[in-house]
């Protein structure tokens, strides 16, 4: 894999993020290699994505399968560090100018740095994009739900003037979170005490759930990343 020697500014609250229970020290580090990876320049028409090989990545984190890393690149989807292109195994980040510093390079990592100083760390997280509804932290960054149903009156409304004949069904999928073992959720709880107790962890796996859109081009992906390849577990879940 190219470009392991990236060089760009580095998140200076990177470490909170261990610290509050968002990611784990294997899921941060796998972020740090994507934001190395990542291209910065400008004129490229790849600019702020990466591209991802799995087995070759579970190869320079010394795993025995690249499903390890396939559940940690999971994690960093679900929290919204990361999200797909239109292109295959290509990502892009959805705060990437945070890694880009200013002046030549017209990134904005000193601005990010200015706007994080001495902030709470929902603020922090608000301001990288992360979404903590789907890690179970009980934090809600300022102004989402307001969003949200903003966008969903606004669709409804859109939809008003459409002829049902017209539209173009759209097939999404169900994610939901599998549900682990009293010990597993004990051991995870014991490692990051400022996550929920596992009794809420468990509730939370149980009943959050997402749903994903599904097109020619990322449904292979889909597949890939969220059921391990299993094409009958994706088909039970599809919404149609």
């Amino acid at each position: 894999m190219k470009k392991l020697n990236g060089y760009r500014a580095s998140h200076r609250n990177k470490w909170r993020l261990i610290q509050h229970g968002i990611l784990n020290i294997q899921e941060l580090s796998l972020l740090e290699f994507y934001v190395d990876i990542t291209d910065f320049d400008k004129e490229h028409e790849t600019f702020g994505r990466f591209s991802t090989n799995f087995p070759e990545i579970a190869k320079i984190f010394n795993c025995k399968s690249d499903n390890t890393v396939r559940n940690w690149h999971k994690k960093l989807i679900n929290s919204g560090f990361i999200k797909p292109t239109h292109a295959t195994r290509e990502y892009e980040f959805v705060c990437f100018l945070r890694y880009i510093p200013p002046g030549f390079w017209g990134g904005e990592a000193a601005q990010y740095a200015s706007r994080e100083k001495d902030k709470p760390v929902a603020k922090i997280l608000q301001i990288i994009g992360v979404k903590l509804q789907n890690i179970g932290q009980k934090v809600q960054p300022v102004g989402e739900k307001k969003n949200k149903t903003t966008l969903n009156t606004t669709l409804k409304a859109l939809g008003s003037f459409k002829d049902d004949s017209n539209v173009i069904p759209v097939k999404k999928v169900l994610i939901k979170q599998e549900v682990r073992s009293e010990e597993e959720y004990q051991r995870i709880y014991e490692e990051n005490p400022n996550l929920p107790i596992p009794d809420d962890m468990r509730w939370i796996d149980e009943n959050v759930t997402e749903t994903i859109e599904v097109s020619k081009e990322n449904e292979a992906e889909i597949v890939d990343i969220y059921f391990d390849g299993d094409w009958n577990k994706y088909q039970n879940n599809l919404i149609t």
